[in-house]
């Protein structure tokens, strides 16, 4: 009775008992973890450092940049008046709200506005009131105090990331294939934790050299998912593919994380140690990725051969263990293919739900309606929490369903857009709806985001069905022309709802484009999606002799 290696990955079965057993070659030992988990691992923490770095600027731009203070925020939950108007024009929704609205009606307006300034500045307020850094000061490694620069900086200095995260995309898919993924992430991740270990430096020198190095990092950021997805194309077999895909939701758990950390460091020490510590962590991370991850079975020198078999014999006839190389790629095929076309509309749906709650909820939550929020980073969190476990159980309903052959995949994908594109959008609308109640409007943005976890086995899966030996290039396409959403969506915000204060009626009709664009691109993918592999996945001989 020996360990097997070749059951389900992440499953009950992952550590089986069997009668017989292929005999060990002489002198391996014993694997008590598959290699195929390990790089799982890996691309699980590859894409939380990445996320990590993602986030470092938008969290620190509150204690670096001196606070300025402003006029309380007004809107629909401001004044008892146009709280009552909402709460009876929906109290069928939640029945408990006039307890809520009670208890807001204790708060008298001095007490609200010392709240709402004590919010502005965020749980850093004591460190961003203190004297800004004069522009002439000398550099410090550590120095504690802000800078005194406009909002219009800090604004310029977080949207940075999205300017290079979306070329970004683009050039993963290329440099997987050139490169191949394990150094494509390795490089790119030495480039993001030595610049980020480097911003306080950065950061004393100008706020435009700040700026540009976030744009650097974005670029840097890009190149992880492409990457990934060319590492799940080689490393899953077909019936686990979908956890695999499950685990470049390291990034979600990255959210979750990061907030805490670095302003648990910034609070208790000063924001350049919450540049240079997670930094630092970065930099061991690396180390662990240049020694643990490896581009394919065949790379890998500590792989079982009974583990290598099982997977490269899974994956017979769809991929090859050799990298194809840029003039090997059918760029024209995969441009005018319809299921691909069809699965970027998809994508596109999936971000613009993503980007439009991480840009504009808090947004309409404190501007539209006024919210008292408190300290609420973990309530804030609670969304991205919901994603990875909804994530997790319908990847593995996916890979159950795709290994017993329930339905085809052309109609697991297809049919998984109900739960990660029309229920979000439903839910995305409701929250429009929900008024002044605070708690049931966060009921409904993790569910939301929550049931969005089917993404892993819509979207997230599809380019490695259409392509598993262009799966990274396609998956960089299709995020390029996704994280665009990003950059439409403020602007957005501001054109229907911000230049008319934010009232309540407008952002009813965001939330219903939210929903709109959403449900179009399931739609869209509805009818010209497809779960089969491409005729132009094969590498043609030809082609293959001219790479070499």
């Amino acid at each position: 009775m020996k360990l097997s290696e070749n059951p389900d990955f992440f499953g009950s079965s992952m550590f089986r008992y069997e009668e017989e057993r292929l005999p060990l070659i002489q002198g391996q030992k014993k694997r008590w973890i598959p290699a195929r988990v390990l790089i799982a691992l890996m691309m699980f923490t590859a894409c939380w450092t990445s996320y990590m770095c993602r986030l470092q600027m938008p969290i620190l731009a509150v204690p670096m940049i001196k606070a300025v203070a402003g006029n309380a925020t007004g809107g629909a939950c401001s004044t008892d008046e146009d709280q009552s108007r909402v709460r009876r024009a929906i109290s069928w929704l939640d029945p408990g709200a006039y307890l809520e609205d009670q208890i807001l009606k204790e708060k008298d307006q001095a007490a609200y506005d010392a709240e709402i300034q004590e919010l502005a500045n965020g749980r850093f307020r004591r460190d961003a009131q203190r004297d800004a850094r004069p522009p002439d000061s000398p550099i410090k490694l550590v120095d504690g105090r802000p800078f005194d620069w406009k909002p219009e900086v800090r604004g310029q200095l977080i949207a940075a990331y999205s300017y290079g995260n979306v070329p970004g995309n683009f050039l993963g898919g290329i440099l997987a294939l050139r490169w191949g993924p394990k150094k494509a992430i390795l490089w790119t991740s030495v480039v993001a934790a030595i610049v980020s270990l480097l911003s306080p430096i950065f950061a004393q020198l100008h706020w435009g050299v700040l700026l540009f190095t976030r744009i650097v990092i974005g670029v840097t950021g890009g190149v992880t998912f492409p990457a990934c997805h060319t590492l799940v194309a080689q490393w899953s077999p077909p019936d686990e593919k979908a956890r695999f895909v499950w685990s470049l939701l390291g990034g979600t758990f990255g959210t979750i994380l990061t907030y805490p950390m670095v302003a648990g460091i910034a609070e208790s020490m000063s924001w350049e140690n919450a540049w240079y510590i997670p930094s630092l962590l970065m930099i061991v991370w690396i180390c662990f990725w240049a020694i643990l991850a490896y581009d394919s079975p065949s790379d890998h020198p500590g792989i079982s051969e009974e583990e290598k078999k099982y997977i490269l014999d899974s994956q017979a006839g769809t991929v090859r263990a050799q990298k194809p190389s840029l003039k090997q790629t059918p760029i024209k095929e995969i441009f005018t293919s319809v299921p691909f076309i069809s699965l970027i509309f998809c994508h596109f749906g999936n971000l613009f739900l993503l980007f439009f709650y991480q840009n504009s909820m808090m947004l309409y939550l404190t501007k539209a309606l006024g919210f008292r929020l408190t300290k609420g980073g973990a309530v804030a969190s609670l969304p991205w929490a919901g994603r990875m476990l909804f994530g997790f159980f319908f990847s593995w309903a996916g890979d159950t369903i795709k290994r017993k052959g329930i339905i085809s995949v052309t109609l697991l994908r297809k049919g998984a857009t109900i739960f990660s594109h029309l229920i979000p959008g439903i839910f995305l609308i409701l929250v429009g709806y929900v008024g002044c109640r605070f708690v049931l409007a966060n009921v409904f943005l993790v569910l939301a985001l929550g049931f969005n976890g089917a993404a892993a086995i819509s979207n997230l899966s599809n380019n490695q069905d259409l392509s598993p030996n262009f799966a990274g290039f396609l998956y960089g396409i299709m995020n390029t022309i996704g994280c665009t959403s990003g950059i439409i969506i403020s602007p957005l915000v501001e054109e229907i709802a911000g230049k008319y204060g934010n009232p309540i009626e407008k952002w009813q009709i965001l939330f219903w484009i939210g929903a709109a664009v959403c449900i179009v691109c399931m739609i869209v993918f509805a009818l010209g999606g497809s779960g089969n592999i491409q005729k132009w996945n094969e590498i043609r001989a030809d082609d293959n002799r001219e790479g070499n």
